[in-house]
């Protein structure tokens, strides 16, 4: 092809018709502008193409995990709102001299919780590859309200209850050691919970006697206090949660 022109030029040329050559030149150049325009534009193409699947694989993976991370968030609820009854139990029983058929699992009162989220930093590095703003936005938001959550409960509740509730349990004799080690399965976690539930591992009546004195009170209400403080940030994270898997979920159709 670049021959054909070639002659063609020549022939224009040594005829002297030197406005026909500049006119064919001119067309010539324009032709091979225009080649290499629609060059860059197939590979503009074919990389934005690339990049919208790959950015698609990482949406899908986001639901996904926002999906697991919202049945790990539910159970959380679920587990504050058990420990909130008993806490409740506790104040009608020892601080208001109320009569009670029964109270909430006494364990619960020393329970804690196993973050397993799979939002982590992974996603942080995956944002710049998501090109919705509105997307990428909302889960900035969330992973950084996924953060305050964690953080309320690791620095604040946690070395509450680990550093001054159970070793003042401790002190107080409130462990039933014998019924601990005759269970079939000592593990303390959401598959087998039901199983220690019921079992007196926590002294129900010295729990009872113990929630009528002040000091007791007093670590009841910090305790129950850090715990809604962990919820309401919670609630955040399972408004923010629902919220973002609508937007990808939407953002997903657009693929």
């Amino acid at each position: 092809m670049i021959k054909f022109f070639r002659k063609i030029r020549y022939r224009l040329w040594s005829e002297n018709r030197t406005g026909k050559y500049l006119k064919y030149a001119i067309g010539e150049i324009i032709l091979v502008v225009i080649g290499i325009l629609i060059a860059l534009q197939i590979n503009n193409w074919n990389e934005d193409r690339k990049s919208r699947r790959a950015e698609r694989g990482i949406l899908n993976n986001i639901y996904e995990n926002l999906g697991v991370d919202s049945i790990q968030f539910d159970y959380y609820k679920n587990q504050y709102k058990q420990i909130d009854n008993l806490h409740l139990d506790l104040y009608r029983y020892g601080i208001k001299n109320e009569a009670l058929d029964s109270i909430a699992e006494p364990l619960l009162i020393r329970r804690s919780l196993y973050f397993k989220q799979l939002i982590n930093s992974d996603s942080k590095e995956n944002i710049y590859v998501i090109n919705n703003q509105k997307v990428k936005n909302a889960l900035v938001s969330y992973l950084g309200s996924v953060n305050d959550m964690e953080l309320a409960y690791r620095l604040e509740l946690a070395p509450l209850m680990n550093e001054r509730l159970k070793p003042y349990f401790a002190e107080e004799e409130l462990y039933n050691t014998k019924n601990w080690f005759e269970l079939k399965n000592r593990k303390f976690d959401n598959t087998t919970f039901k199983e220690i539930t019921g079992k007196n591992i926590v002294h129900k009546d010295k729990l009872l006697a113990l929630s009528k004195t002040k000091r007791f009170q007093q670590l009841l209400f910090e305790v129950n206090l850090k715990w809604n403080e962990f919820y309401t940030r919670l609630e955040t994270v399972i408004e923010e949660n629902n919220n973002l898997r609508k937007l990808i979920k939407s953002e997903l159709t657009n693929y």
